[in-house]
């Protein structure tokens, strides 16, 4: 009795500490992506004028929204794969991609020569049209790693080409002040390293026949995600595009200056959020709920303080950071942290109803609440420009507090919980 004890205690203590390891790499992973970005964009304000700021991120928001014609879902479908043993499927899931790309590099092209003809955009647009297949087609890797549980490697990896891509960025911005130099670094460094991991993986690995049915299977089930995932990413993109075509480039440039610090704070609230949440998946549905249900007043407690805090931070922030005076361009910033407010309680929601149930629900409440978003953007940046922005995205942030809270609540009856 007494070695069974010691030996199902070995067994959980070594659970844990692989389960924990893991979970560092994943917020090492999420915490790299954000501190890149953020220094970049400080670096990318400091060197670039706001005119060719805007342009810069006019180009990123039309390159997020394209990701969907490379049949983005078949990641997962590759992870899922890889974790089935069926290691042959990545081969096949990244030609599928590449070759779905083709149609993304159609569309830049059309674009170039059609909407944005006489943009400065239209050169970057022409050039990338060429790398796109590589850009989306082989990043895959990911997903495969994913699906070997190789957490690790991904930390390693993904800061490699974010360090790579960051020092040549800075050394473009430094010495030559051209985003298109940065735009054409940025997509090359990321498609160079997509081909060297592909390669990696694919010399390692045998060629392997994979019966029609489960090749099919995995196919499908990448199309449907990338079906579900269109409306959220094309909701996260699209304001910068809808702003440029009611306003200029240089007004894109004021937003995405007054946008850095909020977007950061965001990003860092999902990966302090996520923690505990990975954790607490460990756990039933129902002992979630319970927890979250008893710390939802302090969760919501701290959106608020979060905002207070940065409400005064924001333009001695802007001020050192950018050297920004301007008090309408400063007030724009500090109205931009009024959805973090309800942010800290929609996302710990969202990820428990995310690892928690069938995933049904899921994709229904942020299918809706992403159309509310579009919808919102869609009626007020043409009345109100940035002003209309930041009213859509306060009401967006609100309207899902609302509808995940509601459903929140309402659910938890099912699970004896009052």
């Amino acid at each position: 009795m007494k070695r069974y004890i010691l030996d199902t205690t070995g067994k959980f203590l070594k659970y844990f500490k692989n389960n924990l390891k893991d979970s560092s790499y994943g917020m090492g992973n999420l915490l790299v992506a954000s501190l890149d970005g953020f220094f970049l964009n400080i670096l990318l304000v400091r060197y670039l004028s706001i005119e060719d700021l805007g342009n810069y991120k006019l180009f990123f928001s039309i390159i997020n929204i394209l990701i969907l014609f490379s049949i983005n879902g078949l990641g997962t479908s590759i992870t899922k794969a890889v974790a089935k043993r069926f290691k042959g499927f990545f081969k096949q899931a990244v030609k599928i991609r590449a070759l779905f790309s083709l149609i993304a590099s159609l569309v830049l092209i059309v674009l170039a020569l059609s909407y944005y003809r006489g943009s400065d955009i239209k050169i970057a647009l022409l050039v990338v049209s060429l790398i796109v297949p590589i850009y989306f087609g082989f990043n895959s890797w990911e997903a495969y790693l994913y699906g070997e549980k190789r957490f690790k490697s991904i930390f390693l990896r993904n800061t490699l080409i974010g360090g790579t891509r960051f020092a040549v960025c800075a050394t473009i911005l430094f010495f030559y002040r051209n985003y298109l130099f940065v735009i054409f670094a940025y997509l090359l460094i990321v498609s160079i390293y997509n081909l060297i991991f592909y390669f990696l993986i694919s010399n390692k690995n045998k060629d392997e026949e994979i019966s029609d049915d489960i090749k099919k299977e995995y196919i499908r089930h990448g199309f449907k995600l990338t079906g579900a995932s269109a409306v959220s990413v094309i909701a996260k993109n699209i304001e910068r595009i809808i702003l440029d075509s009611v306003s200029s480039a240089t007004m894109v440039g004021i937003y995405s200056i007054v946008n850095v610090f909020p977007n950061f704070i965001k990003n860092s609230l999902k990966i302090l959020v996520n923690v505990p949440t990975v954790k607490l998946a460990a756990r039933t549905e129902k002992e979630n709920r319970r927890i979250i249900r008893r710390g939802l007043i302090l969760i919501s407690s701290s959106g608020l303080l979060i905002f207070a805090v940065f409400w005064f931070l924001t333009p001695v922030l802007l001020r050192f950071f950018f050297k920004v005076d301007d008090p309408n361009i400063i007030f724009y910033g500090k109205l931009l942290l009024i959805p973090i407010i309800f942010m800290p309680t929609n996302l710990t929601i969202k990820y428990m109803c995310s690892y928690q149930g069938s995933g049904t629900i899921f994709f229904k409440l942020f299918t809706v609440i992403d159309i509310i978003k579009l919808c919102l953007l869609a009626i007020f940046i043409p009345l109100f420009k940035i002003e209309g922005i930041i009213i859509a995205l306060i009401l967006a942030e609100f309207i899902a507090f609302i509808i995940l809270l509601t459903w929140f609540i309402r659910s938890n009856k099912s699970f004896g919980l009052k």
